[in-house]
């Protein structure tokens, strides 16, 4: 069975920027994740793929040279120190600077 890296490094960015205090789905958001989840077949464990919502540029050593990932905040929470977190976790993730890392958020729920 082979695997494509760029395929488990978009997931492992998505798991850990799902578990980042604030976040409460990425982009496109939770009415189009609904209507999505009927046509899109979750994986071996049972996630769902990330979309658009998690883009990664590598540079041509194979290497990450950008990250964007658009993410919808809960409304309890800080939108700056939410997209913070986010930037770090999804910097962590892809072994990457947090300053390769953009992240917009596209609403709040």
């Amino acid at each position: 069975m082979s695997s494509n890296p760029a395929k488990i490094l978009t997931q492992q960015v998505t798991d850990a920027v799902l578990a980042a205090p604030g976040v409460a789905c990425l982009r496109p958001g939770l009415r189009s994740l609904l209507h999505l989840a009927a046509s899109r077949q979750p994986d071996a464990n049972g996630r769902l793929d990330p979309g658009t919502a998690v883009r990664i540029t590598y540079d041509s050593r194979g290497r990450v040279a950008a990250l964007q990932v658009d993410i919808v905040v809960r409304a309890q929470h800080q939108a700056a120190r939410t997209a913070h977190a986010v930037r770090l976790a999804a910097a962590e993730a892809a072994a990457t600077t947090p300053g390769a890392v953009r992240v917009t958020v596209t609403g709040i729920v």
